[in-house]
């Protein structure tokens, strides 16, 4: 599923979250994934309108993370998985949308400027895996949703010092080095520009649309039970 395409037409989107849903139900168990909690630092005050009365910031600049949980990977069958980090930079807002008293807005970001950092993978401070941030997606229901949910894509190319969980995720992604993101929690925690984040990447052995559509699925899913909630 194309993220544009998604962004564009809502009722699109919704079959989308119905249908990847399910096949993430389906192929749970197939899948290896860890769970993180980090921040990341925003920049650039764009004049686009963003939650309570607030505005869309121009670039992240910079962005990490550390593991909380993981289920599927034998690399910590002997390693503890709060050792994992993770840094990211320097994406660029590429399309938005403002959202409004009723009706939801989104921010994609990408590298269009050419100069993103690296995206890096330490274990107890030393690099196990480097690699590329394709997108990051959030959205809101509406100008008064401070919280906001959405996926992401990384491609990991290169192994660090010690190839063991870079190895791994090679041979649970087909050799496309893929993690999927979705972002259960996104939310501002100062007027600097610095959020909180929290989330799950998946290394999906599958073909890389249902990959895509697993991804939208949980994103959509997470949006559901914040609304029951």
């Amino acid at each position: 599923m194309n993220a544009r395409l998604s962004e564009s037409f809502p009722a699109l989107r919704r079959f989308a979250t119905a249908t990847a849903t399910a096949l993430v139900l389906a192929g749970v168990g197939q899948a290896a994934s860890f769970d993180f909690s980090g921040d990341l630092q925003a920049g650039n005050l764009t004049g686009n309108p963003w939650v309570l009365q607030s505005f869309m910031w121009g670039t992240i600049e910079t962005g990490s993370g550390t593991g909380t949980s993981q289920s599927g990977f034998s690399f910590f069958d002997t390693r503890n998985i709060s050792q994992l980090t993770f840094t990211f930079g320097d994406l660029e807002l590429s399309s938005s949308a403002s959202p409004g008293l009723f009706a939801g807005g989104f921010e994609r970001y990408t590298d269009t400027d050419g100069s993103s950092v690296p995206f890096t993978i330490r274990y107890a401070g030393t690099t196990v895996a480097t690699g590329t941030s394709v997108y990051l997606y959030d959205e809101v229901e509406h100008s008064n949703d401070v919280t906001a949910v959405g996926t992401g894509q990384v491609i990991l190319t290169a192994p660090g010092s010690d190839p063991t969980f870079f190895n791994e995720i090679m041979a649970l992604t087909g050799n496309t080095g893929q993690l999927d993101l979705v972002l259960t929690g996104f939310f501002p925690v100062n007027q600097q520009g610095l959020f909180a984040t929290t989330g799950t990447f998946t290394a999906v052995p599958e073909p890389g649309e249902y990959a895509a559509l697993g991804a939208l699925g949980m994103a959509g899913f997470a949006l559901w039970r914040r609304r029951r909630q």
